[in-house]
């Protein structure tokens, strides 16, 4: 039971890259690897600010060690794979938002290790952190399924706008069912955790999309919206990972589960907050 309703998770997230790849041309994310200075923002908002701004908060927290360690996975671990197709329902910038999700996976087998070998406190096992089953998870979740997308829609576009039309929608669908799924699942954890870490994990997921807003001040409101769902919506396939090679059996999965739906259904209202605001500035 478990490991269908990781593979229809797994799966649906594939159908949702698919989708963002075929709306997505490879010019316009080479594009973006041109725009040093945003993609230097949204790397610093991501792998820094966000992490570190996490850690001092969780410092002084009454909150167990196992809460806390599940939280610092999901810090460490940025930019889901699911995090686009929210930035396209929010009418934000989706080429800015896949072009820093792309650099961001390749950064992360060097980088996510690193801060939770620093974040992280010691132990006598230590923290067994496989890169190239972080590769692995990174390719198969998100590079690959958006570089296919992309290819058909550079060779068929025909193709690529029938596809369009039930790909995503499918990938939705799966992704409700598997996330309601693993919530029923590990619902006794989860109620078990408490409300005040739910509390915490609520605040931290609306501070980290406000901290990406910000950063990016003085640029369009796409490119805003983008990075604010971007830095709120954290990596929970890579982060499950890591929990379930070192901490099966504890709350430390569940609460990046937590972190994960509270993330998605914030960037949702940020969403449908942002999208009548626009229209209102229209008329």
């Amino acid at each position: 039971m478990v490991e269908l309703v990781k593979y229809t998770v797994m799966g649906s997230v594939v159908l949702l890259m698919l989708g963002v790849g075929m709306q997505t041309a490879f010019g316009q994310i080479l594009d973006v690897f041109k725009q040093v200075r945003l993609v230097i923002i949204g790397l610093l908002a991501n792998f820094l600010v966000v992490p570190v701004l996490i850690y001092l908060t969780l410092v002084w927290l009454p909150l167990s060690p196992d809460v806390k360690i599940g939280i610092m996975l999901m810090a460490a671990a940025p930019v889901a794979p699911m995090a686009p197709p929210f930035v396209g329902a929010a009418k934000g910038d989706v080429v800015y938002a896949v072009g820093l999700m792309a650099i961001v996976a390749l950064l992360s087998v060097p980088l996510t290790p690193l801060i939770l070998s620093l974040a992280l406190p010691k132990s006598e096992g230590g923290l067994v952190i496989d890169p190239l089953q972080i590769i692995q998870t990174l390719l198969t979740v998100q590079l690959i399924p958006i570089s296919i997308g992309m290819a058909i829609r550079g060779a068929s576009p025909a193709w690529g706008e029938r596809l369009l039309k039930f790909v995503p929608k499918i990938g939705q669908v799966g992704l409700l069912i598997g996330v309601g799924l693993l919530l029923v699942k590990q619902a006794p954890q989860i109620i078990s955790i408490g409300i005040m870490p739910h509390l915490v994990l609520l605040g931290l997921v609306i501070g980290s999309l406000y901290i990406g807003d910000w950063m990016l001040i003085g640029q369009t409101v796409e490119k805003r919206r983008a990075l604010a769902i971007d830095t709120a919506i954290r990596n929970i396939p890579l982060a499950f990972l890591i929990a379930n090679l070192n901490f099966p059996g504890t709350v430390v999965g569940p609460v990046t589960l937590i972190f994960a739906v509270f993330s998605m259904v914030i960037s949702v209202v940020y969403g449908k907050l942002q999208v009548p605001r626009e229209a209102l500035g229209e008329s």
